[in-house]
């Protein structure tokens, strides 16, 4: 569903002067949203999936003073989802040190399609990120089909596949990419600590791993070769845009996770394994044996700082998309960590409807050469 804070306000039965946003920016009170209802009063401010209390920046600066510097020109526009900030800010002032993690998708929606031949001549489309098979209509591609999925596809026809092939449509960044980077980024310099960086490149080539498992050896690795080819050239235009970023914020203790990194990698299946790999954990992840893996991924990455670093104190920086996995993550590792979040929206595409992530090629915006298209007023604000 599509709404904004001040419709939900309503919708729970009150008015913003009856609220913690009386005084707040019209501009964040109407910035439009995309997500289901799973909001409730948490005293005068809402609260997002029984974990997330939604704050204006003035709001979240002074929960947590560090936030208060980041100079990002649409800052004040948006919402933000917070949790635990009081514990963070409290340790702060024990002198503790904080770190922050947080990072992008790897690509979002249409920008990379799969298509499946069968020996018959049977050929089939996918999108990657969603796994779901594209409906076409006289106009091309028109939605997702809800019931037909590349792993299930596999699943029945992998013996009889023939050709697997990507298509790379991604050309850059999208604005929400960038803030993604620039978030972390910002409030790492602002406190001074540790800021680990997952790309999840690893994570999204697991899904594949897992939806070729019945498809024959040669056609395995000829797929596994385009992949890889596409995947490396979609990483790439995150290590650029974080070289700029870190030559410009300096963070001393930085460490960028993705696919490259073995060492990092492996330490952090090693020694997430105790709080993870627990039947009370796993049960609540998945239905899909073909996401299993990513999702382990993703509901453990808030934890990178711990697993590599020793953290204690963690942030975590990200899409409010990542609400649940922070939950998780957190629950999982409540006796041993602190944990709190400023999650940010997700930001409508250039046609008002869909986010940046889910929305068609033709309405997504990209800055393939890192130029700072981004840095200053959303190029999608639909304020």
């Amino acid at each position: 569903m599509e709404y904004t804070i001040r419709e939900m306000i309503s919708r729970k039965g009150r008015k913003p002067e009856e609220t913690d946003y009386a005084c707040s920016n019209p501009n964040m009170l109407d910035f439009r949203l995309i997500s289901g209802d799973f909001y409730e009063w948490n005293g005068g401010k809402l609260r997002f999936k029984e974990c997330a209390d939604v704050m204006d920046f003035e709001q979240t600066a002074k929960a947590f003073p560090p936030f208060g510097n980041v100079k990002y020109a649409s800052r004040e526009k948006m919402p933000y989802f917070t949790c635990d900030l009081d514990i963070l800010a409290a340790a702060r002032e024990r002198g503790e040190e904080i770190a922050v993690e947080g990072g992008p998708c790897l690509f979002g929606e249409y920008e990379v399609s799969v298509s499946v031949r069968l020996k018959n001549g049977e050929t089939r489309l996918f999108d990657y990120a969603n796994g779901k098979a594209y409906l076409h209509g006289e106009d091309g591609v028109n939605g997702f089909s809800e019931t037909e999925s590349l792993a299930d596809y596999l699943r029945l026809n992998g013996g009889q596949t023939e050709r697997i092939l990507f298509r790379q449509e991604k050309e850059g960044l999208t604005p929400q990419e960038y803030l993604s980077l620039r978030y972390p980024f910002e409030i790492a310099a602002a406190l001074g600590g540790p800021l680990v960086v997952p790309i999840p490149d690893m994570s999204y080539r697991k899904y594949l791993d897992a939806a070729l498992e019945f498809v024959p050896q040669s056609v395995r690795e000829r797929a596994f070769a385009d992949f890889d080819a596409i995947s490396a050239r979609i990483t790439a235009f995150y290590l650029d845009a974080i070289d700029i970023l870190q030559k410009r914020f300096q963070i001393k203790q930085f460490l960028c996770v993705h696919g490259g990194k073995r060492d990092a990698l492996e330490l952090w299946y090693e020694k997430r394994a105790a709080y993870i790999e627990r039947g009370k954990v796993l049960r609540g992840l998945t239905r899909l044996p073909e996401k299993l893996e990513p999702v382990k991924d993703y509901i453990s990455m808030p934890a990178l700082p711990f697993y590599l670093l020793g953290a204690e104190n963690i942030l975590e920086v990200n899409s409010m998309d990542e609400t649940d996995a922070f939950r998780k993550c957190r629950k999982a590792h409540r006796k041993t960590l602190r944990m709190g979040c400023v999650l940010y929206p997700e930001l409508l595409s250039a046609d008002g409807t869909h986010t940046l992530y889910s929305a068609p090629t033709r309405w997504k915006e990209y800055d393939s050469r890192n130029t700072g298209l981004f840095e200053g007023e959303l190029p999608c604000w639909k304020g």
